[in-house]
């Protein structure tokens, strides 16, 4: 659990989240659900924010204050629509008020209509949604209007590779494998069309010529 943590956690901090293929929403079984957020709360301070200079830390701040503020307002809305929030929230790190820092925000008992588990964050936000069983946890995991990356997590290899093929996105990794620029990028659905890197990358940039004609 410690180890699925550590994933969720890295996937969602990550560049201070302003990730394309970051992993925002958490879903998690409901009888896990208790021990994942302790997890959660064991490994935050793994991934600190501040200078990004510092090279103890794992992520610092926002781009600009446009961004910054989107983020807050995500996060009050998360508040408002009744998720529970379990560390972070509104508002700068403590000691670093100067700069576009976001707190490291994690919500529960999130809810996949919530704007925060429909929309795209950009910021360093997690919201973590229990499932029944595993087709619930397809059928909520594919209730989105994007579909660039998904994240498996688990030690049954039939059960991840089951999950995997059936989650509509374009990318998706099994226990954090080493990036693989040789397999084709991109997204399903409003996640855009084509892919970069691999074969079908370069195919991209070809030009194909047909000849069509007929025997004399």
């Amino acid at each position: 659990m410690k180890k699925a943590a550590k994933i969720a956690v890295s996937n969602v901090l990550a560049n201070s989240g302003q990730v394309c293929t970051a992993a925002t929403r958490t879903l998690v079984s409901k009888t896990k659900h208790d021990e994942f957020v302790e997890a959660v709360k064991e490994v935050l301070p793994k991934f600190p924010v501040g200078d990004p200079r510092d090279e103890n830390t794992f992520y610092g701040p926002l781009v600009a204050e446009k961004q910054y503020d989107r983020v807050q307002e995500y996060i009050k809305k998360g508040e408002e629509e009744g998720a529970t929030l379990l560390v972070g929230g509104t508002g700068k790190p403590e000691g670093l008020e100067k700069g576009y820092y976001v707190k490291p925000t994690v919500f529960t008992n999130v809810n996949n209509d919530m704007v925060i588990a429909r929309e795209e964050i950009f910021g360093p936000v997690m919201s973590i949604i229990t499932y029944d069983d595993l087709e619930d946890a397809i059928r909520i995991a594919n209730d989105t209007i994007y579909g660039l990356a998904g994240y498996v997590v688990g030690d049954d290899p039939k059960t991840v590779e089951y999950v995997a093929s059936s989650i509509r996105a374009g990318r998706i990794s099994i226990n954090t494998p080493p990036a693989d620029f040789s397999a084709p990028f991109g997204g399903y659905k409003q996640s855009g069309i084509g892919r970069e890197w691999g074969d079908y990358g370069i195919e991209e940039y070809l030009e194909i010529k047909s000849v069509v004609g007929m025997s004399s």
